[in-house]
């Protein structure tokens, strides 16, 4: 009596596995691309359908070129920076011993300057909301710089070259520039983070043998630590960027005419507050989910090189 039942038992769970896989697929499918692209196709149909779509992509559509070209330098010039502050960060200042030469106490003098210079830019990027530096580049930075240029170094630069025509430099807070160099400074200082951390990870006992064989720090960096950091580093590195096309909407706050300006502009003329956001959310997700696929990819084939 007690073998039937269990072979029912058996029998039964068999049979609810059975009617529940279908259930097990349906879960493991992602929803939310699904979501995505129900959501991307419709816009896509009604810009190819509808005149007042078509016109708003229209005038979007020359403000992407100009979103990704600030996202692209700005993120290149970001990782120059943030590879230097965090080359700098990773190693701070050790104490000396009485016994050292002036030399080596000059070298940690100048060290420590160096690390608190790095650690505050760091820090003042990171404690501050990107809109705010934005702003500040854009409304006295950069208008300090002009008037500095304009009233101090192209003077001193037409007399020496004997050239009273050079003329004034123009750069308003609504320029590329601003924005480029606005998004590199805030970028630079959370890429460093990224690079520190990376560098940090690398063993002691690899640098201390570089240098035992006779190399120089730079040869160090160059050739041991910064090539096995990249590897840990650049699934960051790739979400970073991702988040970089978002924020390049953040320079909107300056004028410069990137797509959300262009948005912005158009909605408050036409008061299609609707139609021109929603095909301003497809143009980012576009490029955005594009970004994210691409970071997925990449992280899947680290994965696979370093199972080999």
């Amino acid at each position: 009596m007690n073998a039937l039942s269990s072979e029912q038992n058996i029998s039964k769970r068999k049979n609810d596995d059975t009617l529940f896989i279908p259930w097990r697929r349906w879960v493991r499918i992602p929803w939310w691309f699904v979501a995505i692209v129900i959501l991307w196709i419709y816009v896509v149909i009604s810009i190819s359908s509808s005149p007042d779509y078509r016109r708003i992509y229209d005038e979007l559509d020359d403000g992407i070129g100009l979103t990704i070209y600030l996202a692209v330098v700005s993120y290149l010039i970001a990782l120059v920076i943030g590879l230097i502050v965090g080359l700098i960060r990773a190693y701070p200042p050790r104490i000396l011993d009485h016994g050292a030469g002036w030399k080596r106490h000059l070298v940690s003098v100048l060290h420590t300057l160096v690390y608190n210079a790095a650690t505050f830019y760091v820090e003042f990027m990171r404690g501050i909301p990107a809109l705010v530096f934005l702003l500040i580049a854009g409304f006295i930075i950069v208008p300090a710089l002009r008037g500095v240029i304009n009233s101090e170094i192209l003077p001193l630069l037409r007399s020496l070259l004997n050239n009273p025509e050079i003329p004034d430099l123009v750069w308003r807070g609504r320029d590329e520039g601003t924005a480029i160099a606005g998004l590199s400074l805030i970028y630079g200082a959370f890429l460093a983070e990224v690079f520190r951390a990376g560098i940090v990870s690398v063993p002691k006992g690899q640098v201390e043998a570089a240098r035992s064989l006779g190399m120089t720090y730079l040869q160090t960096m160059r050739l041991i630590v910064v090539p096995q950091a990249i590897r840990t580093i650049l699934p960051p590195l790739g979400n970073d960027f991702v988040a970089m096309i978002k924020d390049t909407s953040l320079v909107t706050i300056l004028g410069t005419n990137e797509i959300t300006q262009l948005a912005r502009k158009w909605s408050g003329s036409s008061f299609q507050y609707l139609e021109t956001y929603l095909v301003l959310s497809l143009i980012y997700l576009t490029m955005t989910v594009t970004g994210s696929i691409l970071v997925q990819t990449m992280e899947r084939r680290l994965k696979r090189h370093e199972r080999r």
